[in-house]
């Protein structure tokens, strides 16, 4: 039996653009070196090493995203790709916190990726829509500058949430608590990356805990710290919180050493509502189709639970529309 078209709710905008694009951007823009520092020698893949080796990586690509029209380029490219991946509709991250600290006019990035998504469901048939987030290093009043530059662009350029992204390490979702609940009374969805590094000890289930608890996340990004806390798990299931794991992009940053070490099948029995992602498919060189094929062989999903996380993921998408 064919499977309905997947959903995918945890992807970023910059770290989808494919290598060649890199090439392209960087030819623009007279910036031959960077390729070389970011890929691998035959320039088909990319290269970095360990969590903050990414976030220089992801840096540098963002560097290269200038116009809106590099970011319809790259919407366009993603769509094609979630097409070829079996994925009919994907809520897209993009980082109005960096793109406010580079000086670029989130409005007019938003107004071309409405365009994008137009052209993407028309050509394609997959289905757009867009989660600015903020970068919590950066601290509070920059956030809520990302947030009302969200809010401006809003669901007629098909904004559908706000989230908060950047290095776990240096802010605290507590701290954007007023934040959020600004974002939920104005009736957008929350994503909060939680819990993603695991080496932070108590302080990453803390971290998921202040993003449940404080925030009111209604779904955390990652959340790999959670799954050694039997309440933080059963207080996610009874919230109805719901996870975006991310094993492939966990593994390529260190937050768990094997693929067969993520703890999805905690998450499974304490009954929390999840779904795999990509996360940064073309920084990882990942597509959906592979992670359910090694949750499978080496996680013993179930098509029973495969399709379990689709249908909870549908629910847990913040268009209505999905």
């Amino acid at each position: 039996m064919t499977r309905a078209a997947r959903v995918e709710l945890h992807t970023h905008l910059e770290g989808s653009v494919t290598p060649d694009r890199l090439i392209l951007l960087a030819e623009k823009y007279g910036q031959p070196g960077l390729p070389a520092a970011c890929l691998t020698e035959d320039g088909t893949a990319y290269r970095f090493k360990g969590f903050h080796g990414f976030l220089e990586l992801f840096k540098h690509v963002t560097s290269l995203l200038r116009t809106p029209a590099d970011f319809h380029a790259a919407a366009r490219d993603l769509g094609g790709r979630l097409v070829a991946d079996g994925i009919g509709y994907a809520e897209v991250t993009l980082s109005y916190g960096v793109l406010l600290m580079r000086g670029i006019d989130p409005l007019s990035v938003q107004k071309a990726l409405a365009e994008a998504a137009v052209e993407a469901e028309e050509a394609d048939g997959v289905v757009l829509r867009w989660i600015p987030d903020a970068v919590r290093q950066w601290g509070v009043d920059k956030a809520w500058r990302a947030w009302e530059a969200a809010a401006t662009a809003g669901r007629d350029l098909g904004v559908v949430g706000f989230g908060l992204g950047g290095d776990e390490t240096a802010g605290p979702p507590a701290d954007f608590a007023g934040l959020f609940t600004e974002v939920k009374t104005e009736g957008y969805g929350v994503t909060i990356h939680a819990g993603e590094i695991p080496g932070m000890g108590a302080a990453a289930v803390d971290s998921i805990r202040q993003a449940v608890e404080d925030c009111c996340a209604d779904r955390i990004g990652h959340g790999l710290a959670a799954a050694d806390d039997p309440l933080l798990l059963a207080t996610m299931a009874a919230r109805g919180v719901f996870v975006e794991m991310c094993p492939g992009s966990n593994l390529a940053t260190g937050g768990i050493t094997a693929w067969g070490d993520h703890p999805l099948r905690k998450f499974l029995a304490a009954g929390d509502p999840c779904c795999l992602n990509t996360d940064d498919r073309a920084l990882f060189d990942l597509d959906l189709d592979g992670e359910y094929i090694r949750a499978e062989a080496l996680l013993a999903l179930t098509g029973a639970e495969h399709d379990g996380m689709q249908k909870a993921a549908r629910k847990a998408a913040f268009c209505a529309s999905s």
